[in-house]
Order: C-alpha cells, then structure tokens, then sequence
C-alpha cells in the first residue's frame, strides 16, 4: 500500500506547483517574482520588496496568518483592463492605415495600484515610416524599464504601414528593429500588419469601418512568433488575448533571487 501511494505521489507532484494556491508576489522595481504567500486564492500581488522582507524577518513568513494579512495590507491585486487594451490597439492601428507611420502604444503595469493598461504614445515627433522610437529609464541595475513614474513597461506594441517604395515590399513579420528593441528592453514587442486588412466591422467605441489586422509578436530573448492572433474583429474571433498573456509571464517561475545573486 506504501508502495502504490509513494508512486502516485511520484505521478502527481510535478502537476501541484502549476495549480498551487497562494497568491504570487512581484516586485514593484525588478518585476520579478519574490515568492508566494499562504492564502487561499491565486491573484498576482504588487509589492514593494521592503514589505516582503519585513514580514519574512517580523511576521512569521509569507504562509502564516499575520504574514499574509500583512502583505495583503501593503500590496495591489494586479487587474489586467482588457477591453481597454483592445480599443487602444484597434486605434493605433487604424490611424497607421491612414496616415501611412508608425503608431505605438505600451503595455504599462502602474506598481502603485496593480492596474495593467494600455497607454499611446501621442510624441508626433517619433512617428516614422519603418520604425518607432521607446524612451524608457531603468531604477538600479536590475530595475525593469519604466516609461512614467510608477508605470513598468511590460511590453510594446506597433503598427507597421503600407510600403510606398517601389523596389521595397512589406514583410508579414517583426522587424529586425523589433527583434533588437525586445532584446534591449527585455520586453515582447508586438508587430500589427496595418498595411493588410481582414474583415470589416462597426463599433462605437472604434473608429467607423476599422478592421482587423494580424499581430506578430517577438520575445525578449529575440525568438519570433509570426501570426499570433488578430485585433478585435466583428465576432471576436482569434482575437489575440494580452491579458491572458501578461498574466502566464508574470506567474512564470522568474525569481527575484536570479538576478541579486549576481551582485554578491
């Protein structure tokens, strides 16, 4: 009997740390994880690393009641505003059909509420026809890029337009702009093939006759994903979820110990 239950705890142990309970901590400078608490739900919390430190040192740890009533207190339940995201996006790219460059728009997480969104950026002076400036600054050496005061850059995204020159063609793809961009930041950065439209739909809180276009996305690490999904169409079909997205990368096992080990 011994036998069959150490076994099946052999078969199940690699399954219970992907449905743990407990919510994940990140940290409001690095973005990386600082590790998880004992609650009894699964939100992605905001914190400053300061908090976490005190109750491992004052409070029990993260997985004893005044510990998480303590880190409850002191951080913010990361929301992610979908919609929101998805009409920022199907505006950026609908100006870049018509105007002919590029627009952007970034994925922020605002650390001091747990509010995830997307922002545009209105600089007219960094709209070009083949690519787009990012003004980023970093706190510390291991601070992840910040576009604002507490506005963390999760990611970018941008719409690619028309080529008018005669002997270039466009490319249903990242640039390799794109692909140095993701690399330097640390951030996926998305691509919107603005110069080919798919299916027509109306919408109030669209601009009138917009249509869908594909997006093309490339990591951080510089690997690139042709054809991930679609912006929001008539029926909200194969309608690229960044919510869903942003949500796995910041659950992905990418402790905060990785990077402070390289200072010691």
């Amino acid at each position: 009997m011994r036998g069959l239950l150490f076994l099946l705890f052999l078969c199940l142990a690699p399954f219970w740390k992907s449905y743990s309970i407990g919510d994940i901590y990140i940290d409001r400078v690095t973005g990386k994880q600082l590790g998880t608490d004992g609650s009894k739900t699964n939100n992605l919390r905001v914190i400053d690393i300061r908090e976490w430190i005190y109750v491992l040192e004052e409070k029990g740890g993260p997985n004893s009641m005044p510990g998480i009533k303590e880190l409850h207190q002191n951080s913010s339940v990361i929301t992610f505003n979908e919609y929101q995201i998805q009409q920022v996006i199907q505006r950026v790219t609908d100006d870049t059909t018509q105007e002919g460059l590029e627009n952007q728009l970034f994925i922020v997480l605002n650390v001091n509420n747990g509010r995830v969104y997307a922002l545009r950026d209105w600089s007219p002076e960094f709209k070009t026809e083949k690519e787009i400036m990012i003004n980023t600054y970093r706190i510390g050496s291991f601070g992840a890029p910040r576009i604002g005061e507490g506005l963390m850059l999760l990611g970018q995204l941008h719409s690619h337009p028309k080529e008018n020159h005669s002997n270039k063609i466009n490319i249903r793809s990242v640039s390799e702009h794109d692909v140095e961009a993701a690399k330097s930041l640390e951030i996926p950065v998305f691509a919107v093939d603005a110069f080919i439209l798919n299916d027509e739909f109306d919408s109030m809180q669209n601009h009138k006759n917009s249509r869908t276009s594909y997006i093309h996305l490339v990591n951080k690490t510089g690997v690139i994903k042709k054809f991930i999904g679609q912006t929001y169409g008539m029926n909200g079909l194969n309608t690229f979820n960044f919510s869903k997205y942003f949500d796995f990368l910041l659950r992905k096992e990418n402790e905060i110990q990785q990077y402070y080990k390289q200072i010691n």
